[in-house]
């Protein structure tokens, strides 16, 4: 799954150690390497296992990992 873009206003920023998120992406996590490793210039990682697509709002078959990157200021 490629980076797809949702909506701010439905994460929150402190998830980021941010006080106000101006973007956010999101993509399913394959466990290929180290999240702790991933890097993105500029834009703040978090990672969550999840039980609802945070794309489509549908409810998984099983929870699933996925990263989020976010833009906003601290």
């Amino acid at each position: 799954m490629k980076w797809t873009f949702v909506d701010p206003a439905q994460i929150n920023p402190e998830l980021f150690d941010l006080s106000r998120l101006y973007a956010c992406k999101v993509k399913k996590y394959r466990g290929t390497e180290d999240m702790r490793d991933i890097r993105m210039n500029g834009w703040h990682l978090y990672a969550d296992l999840v039980e609802v697509c945070p794309v489509t709002g549908n409810k998984l078959q099983e929870s699933t990992w996925y990263l989020f990157a976010a833009l906003g200021p601290a």
